[in-house]
């Protein structure tokens, strides 16, 4: 066994099992005091030589990885964990807040050994007394235990070099109790989480704590304190017996996956316990872990809940070395060449081993201590706070008295025992079915369909690729969607939710007399020809494409602003279908509870910038709760499926607190709305614009001239919403600015001038690039403008949450190489101007040129023509590119005189059109509508019109938005849907009936 430094004291464990495996227990108790700045550990002996043939990043510690991979968020509504009822506690805010903290603010502190870093004075202005920060926050009591872990790869396998878990003192707070959990050395040995919890509650003395009933000692409570002979009932009573602990950590995926699994009977396995959010691994309840001694005198209970600081870290602000110098506890660092090699490390350098383990640890509960407060059980993400708090200031402004008499204000729901069933099972949203939910009325379904089949994601698109060696420059607008999220009116869902609905007619300008009119349609259109940016999208290609016309499909769902917008362009609209919602008033104008919420957000930011700092954690905080706001909005309104590891498959997320159709959909669509108005604007003046991304747009003209737009009456409307959030009426910001710009695609530019743009259109950098480094931006345009087809980027990946904690065929977090090739080809979503094509040529960083087509695109005539276009150029890219105007006429002629798809209207599209009619809303079938009747039974019924069967997926299917695209035009299927409609529930079509095809 190891010899550790004279602070720590000793002492060997197994785990669970008798003479079982025996790991080295270290503990031992420091006082904690804040700190700041960057250190390495030191190390006076030789790093013994090389690191191995893997990479670093393989082999060491979740604070090494985090920052390096690429992670997806899927965001979650956040849940109730079932402790104990809180007590009061300090403020949120700095550490120095506490009491026994008070000596680091007259001034900073020497490093000690016996204190855990060393002071600096912060603000001692509590982050906490900000209303947003108490809502988003639960305010409930909590023991928090910080965990690290240290591995290294040998031959395929991770060996767990050490598990580090720290907590505060329950009796004396102001010291930290510091856990190592060694296995013998090099052994691949692993814990379970139980033994590990248990041994930071012996080690801490956790039963002291006010949330830990008195029964509770160190050997868990005897046998006789809970015992019955049903085994249900003693599990529960030995539930209330429980130690709650809420295990932090930073990026799971690394950490959570080290624990032993597997290893008894009923032992428990933690990972199907957990869901992926934000980056991190997470619980949305508490999970039990309950295990007794040998002969069954004594049990121990733990109550579980995990947090992952990746979801409690602002965007851009992840690492663990950013977070402790956040909180002011220093990062350490390993010396160069032992990250690969924590065994060796452990083995030659304990002392440092040690401190350097321990240490990433200590900065996840301070960080979270800092962040919600000492003590205090964190909300599951940021995101979710900032859900929470939306619900808590928008319950104010709507005079709800609870959680749910917001939802039944807000979005129109209500719990599955209230109202009617408005909804047929098979037709509910999952973003209110999955959280056990309803509309509140007929209106309100219908309502909150129509918009769910208008939510469409941002505007991308790559309006003129080429080489361009002028000035250019990257505009933003300003909080995008905190800015159109405070045009959102409230609906009256209550007194009924549709107002109007508008069947069968053209729209006028009297139909949608604002940008924030709550109107809904499923429309056709045509644009004027001269119309340089058409605003009506449709789904196709998974992607949304602006065609000129509508025709060939029967039509979109969209909302208010485009629909707008679009008149004021002048197009034709015809509506087969359309609501208008009745607004909600407040005060004698309209009721804006998302504008109240969102002003809250900013305020409290502001005064965070204020208080603590630009760029300061407090502030970073606010800022993503302001801009994550919309996405909880949004969360699951276009169905989101993720895994769910308890039920080992794929299921629905879920809504938010505030998930609402309309609120999502009108408020994307008002951004899009925006941008769409300046792009034909700035080219109606002479200008052009290169580039449109979700928020902002390359453009030659300058902020300036941008902000001296009409934007055809919006761009009132916009600086009215900043100055009600902000007190400033400017809706536009520069972000960069070049001199010269190759455009390749959409997402896809990249200017060697510093603090230009460099968008990789999701092409990894090598390894070690710094991003937007001037070799960054180098490597980029050569890539680009050398090459002669797909692109090879490999990458390492790690394996998905799904990969990590599914039952069978369970990987461990080990790395994988990918390879891959990528297009930078311009994705055609609109139609290139084939007279304006030039070849220009793109000056290389070592002094050559290469050619790099260059051209002007305009707007597809029907959407048709766009997918023709797409998959020519998909086949083309199997085998070559689409750089040079010689590959660009190639195309062209493909394109041409290529053989196009058959203009024909086969039995089986008429029939899944139909299916598609009534289940998008767009016709009513009374058969097909007929609840009482089983939907095999009328799948039948439409197997009776010749026209081929429909089975359940094609059914289930048929309520997708990107199935509207599919859809024949209206009049090609009004033949049929003339008597499907006409035809009562019960009644057959007879041959009469039948139309010939």
């Amino acid at each position: 066994m190891s010899a550790a430094a004279s602070s720590w004291v000793r002492h060997d464990i197994t785990d669970g099992v008798r003479r079982g495996i025996v790991f080295e227990v270290l503990v031992r108790r420091r006082t904690r005091a804040a700190v700041s700045g960057r250190a390495t550990v030191p190390n006076d002996a030789s790093t013994g030589g090389a690191a191995g043939s893997q990479p670093p990043v393989t082999e060491c510690d979740s604070s090494e990885l985090s920052h390096l991979l690429d992670l997806s968020e899927t965001t979650i509504s956040p849940g109730q964990e079932g402790n104990a009822p809180a007590r009061s506690l300090a403020p949120m805010g700095s550490p120095e807040l506490r009491l026994y903290d008070r000596g680091a603010a007259s001034g900073p502190l020497s490093p000690a050994p016996e204190s855990v870093g060393a002071g600096v004075p912060v603000s001692t202005t509590a982050f906490g007394d900000l209303p947003s920060v108490k809502a988003m926050g639960t305010g409930r009591a909590g023991i928090v235990v910080g965990f690290d872990t240290e591995f290294t790869t040998v031959d395929g396998a991770r060996i767990i070099d050490s598990y580090q878990l720290v907590t505060p003192d329950p009796v004396d707070p102001s010291m930290m109790v510091e856990v190592v959990i060694l296995p013998p050395l090099g052994s691949g040995a692993r814990l379970s989480l139980h033994t590990a919890l248990w041994t930071v509650v012996v080690a801490a003395e956790l039963w002291h704590s006010a949330l830990v009933p008195d029964e509770v000692g160190p050997r868990g409570v005897p046998r006789g304190a809970f015992w019955s002979d049903d085994w249900q009932e003693r599990r529960d009573a030995l539930a209330k017996l429980r130690v709650p602990i809420v295990l932090a950590c930073h990026y799971g995926s690394a950490d959570l996956t080290t624990f032993r699994t597997g290893g008894q009977s009923r032992e428990l396995d933690s990972l199907v316990r957990l869901t992926s959010a934000a980056g991190g691994l997470v619980t949305l309840l508490p999970f039990r872990s309950q295990r007794g001694n040998e002969n069954g005198h004594w049990w121990q209970s733990l109550s579980v809940s995990v947090r992952d600081t990746m979801s409690q870290a602002p965007a851009g602000k992840k690492s663990l070395a950013v977070l402790g110098e956040a909180c002011g506890v220093t990062k350490l660092d390993v010396p160069e060449g032992w990250i690969s090699r924590m065994t060796d490390y452990r083995r030659e350098h304990l002392d440092e081993f040690l401190e350097y383990g321990i240490n990433d640890a200590v900065i996840v509960v301070e960080y979270l201590a800092r962040l919600w407060g000492d003590g205090v059980v964190p909300p599951i993400t940021l995101s979710g706070g900032a859900a929470a708090a939306l619900v808590d200031s928008g319950s104010s402004y709507l005079g709800a008295s609870s959680p749910s008499e917001f939802r039944r204000k807000f979005a129109g729901l209500v719990d599955e025992d209230e109202g009617v069933e408005a909804v047929e099972e098979g037709d509910r949203l999952s973003f209110y079915a999955k959280r056990g939910r309803n509309p509140l009325d007929g209106a309100a379904a219908q309502l909150s369909s129509a918009f769910a089949r208008a939510y469409h994601g941002g505007l991308n698109s790559c309006p003129m690729p080429g080489y361009y060696p002028t000035p250019t420059v990257d505009i933003d607008a300003q909080n995008a969607y905190p800015t159109a999220m405070a045009l959102v009116r409230d609906l009256d869902w209550e007194a009924g939710a549709i107002e109007e609905v508008v069947h069968e007619r053209s729209l006028t300008v009297d139909d949608v007399s604002s940008a924030a009119t709550p109107f809904v349609g499923f429309v056709s259109f045509e644009f004027p020809a001269d119309v340089a940016h058409p605003c009506l999208p449709i789904v196709a290609d998974g992607t949304l494409v602006y065609p000129r016309t509508s025709e060939g499909v029967a039509g979109t769902w969209v909302c208010g602003p485009e629909l707008w917008l679009a008149l004021r362009l002048g197009a034709e609209v015809h509506c087969q279908i359309g609501y208008l919602g009745r607004e909600l008033g407040q005060d004698g104008g309209p009721s804006l509870s998302l504008r109240h919420g969102v002003k809250q957000l900013i305020d409290d930011r502001n005064a965070a910038k204020k208080i603590f700092g630009k760029g300061s954690l407090e502030e970073q905080t606010l800022k993503t709760g302001v801009n994550s706001v919309y996405g909880k909005t949004a969360q699951d309104v276009a169905e989101q499926r993720s895994w769910d590891a308890r039920a080992q498959e794929m299921d629905s997320v879920g809504g938010s607190a505030v998930s609402s159709p309309y609120h999502a959909a009108t408020t994307t669509s008002f951004v899009r709305a925006q941008l769409l108005a300046t792009m034909n604007q700035i080219v109606e003046h002479g200008g052009h614009v290169f580039s449109v991304t979700t928020d902002g747009f390359i453009t030659d003209f300058t902020v300036d001239e941008v902000a001296g737009l009409d934007l055809y009456g919006l761009d009132e409307v916009l600086s009215d919403s900043r100055t009600a959030l902000t007190g400033d009426p400017s809706i536009w910001e520069a972000k960069h600015a070049q001199d010269g710009l190759v455009n390749f695609t959409t997402r896809g530019n990249v200017s060697l001038s510093p603090g230009g743009v460099c968008a990789h259109n999701g092409l990894k950098a090598p390894k070690g690039t710094v991003p937007d480094s001037a070799e960054d931006r180098e490597l980029l345009l050569t890539a680009v403008v050398t090459r002669e087809g797909r692109v090879p980027n490999g990458y390492t990946r790690f394996p998905s949450f799904q990969e990590l904690s599914r039952t069978e065929d369970r990987k461990d977090f080990l790395p994988s190489r990918v390879e891959r090739s990528v297009s930078m080809d311009y994705d055609l979503k609109r139609q290139p101007v084939m007279p304006s094509m030039t070849p220009e040529m793109v000056p290389l960083p070592d002094g050559s040129v290469e050619e790099m087509a260059t051209f002007t695109t305009q707007p597809w005539e029907r959407v048709e023509d766009c997918l023709r276009a797409r998959q020519i150029a998909r086949d083309m890219a199997e085998t070559g590119c689409l750089r040079t105007v010689a590959e660009w006429r190639d195309w062209n002629l493909k394109y041409t005189h290529g053989k196009g798809r058959r203009i024909v209207t086969p039995q089986r599209a008429v029939l899944m059109s139909i299916v598609m009619a009534h289940r998008q809303g767009v016709a009513t079938i009374p058969t097909l509508a007929d609840r009482s009747m089983t939907i095999a039974d009328r799948l039948d019924w439409l197997g009776e019109w010749g026209l081929g069967t429909v089975s359940l997926g094609d059914w289930d299917n048929a309520r997708r938005p990107e199935r509207a695209s599919q859809m024949l035009p209206i009049d090609t299927l009004d033949p049929y849907l003339d008597r499907m409609t006409s035809m009562a529930p019960g009644d057959h079509p007879t041959d009469a009936d039948r139309l010939p095809y």
